[in-house]
């Protein structure tokens, strides 16, 4: 397998970036952490690696043609995305603004908020816009990295899962440091309300651009 290192090098440092900015995968991730702690937020970073692969593997194999003769796909994917965000918004504000007993991990009267699993980390982001912006930019800038459709997926999966998660896990720990600074009842409805807002506001501006 013959491999062009000049663009592999600017292929990890497009990973990089694009996994370590803000965006809908970052604002969850830190907004879990916050509310849940690290433990229980790590099936949702594996599962946003997971995910992601599956979809750049796929648009690397070819899915790609098959969306630009479907544009209106894209668009259900796009609002589809913004649903899920500001229901997720919804679910994490909820017990944060109920004037019941703010307990840990959000919880009210019982009823307790949770983290995403892998599963559904994983099946977001077929639905998160800037995933398919990410995989679509891929496929077609870093078309060189190596002849064979296969070979590309294979070494544009191990970047990914190796980058990604440490991108999401900086997210991570900055909300569990959040989380760890307010944990009293009322900077905990302010952390948990402040990160639903970061997630309402990612679906915002998915929505507008």
């Amino acid at each position: 397998m013959t491999v062009d290192i000049s663009v592999l090098l600017a292929f990890v440092y497009f990973a990089f970036v694009a996994s370590i900015t803000p965006g809908p995968n970052n604002m969850m991730v830190m907004a879990s952490g916050a509310a849940f702690g690290v433990r229980a937020t790590l099936p949702h970073i594996f599962g946003i690696a997971f995910g992601f692969g599956i979809m750049l593997s796929g648009l690397v194999r070819g899915l790609g043609v098959v969306l630009d003769r479907l544009p209106i796909v894209l668009g259900i994917l796009k609002w589809g995305g913004v649903a899920w965000l500001a229901y997720t918004a919804w679910q994490l504000a909820r017990p944060a603004l109920s004037r019941s007993a703010f307990g840990k991990a959000g919880s009210t009267n019982g009823a307790v908020a949770r983290p995403l699993t892998l599963i559904e980390a994983a099946l977001f982001q077929w639905i998160n816009p800037k995933a398919w912006t990410m995989a679509v930019a891929v496929t077609g800038a870093y078309a060189d990295l190596a002849e064979v459709a296969w070979q590309r997926a294979a070494i544009m999966l191990c970047a990914f899962f190796v980058i990604a998660p440490l991108c999401n896990g900086t997210w991570l720990l900055a909300g569990r440091a959040i989380g760890t600074l307010l944990s009293s009842d009322v900077w905990g409805r302010v952390a948990v309300s402040a990160m639903a807002g970061l997630i309402l506001l990612s679906a915002t501006l998915i929505a507008l651009g």
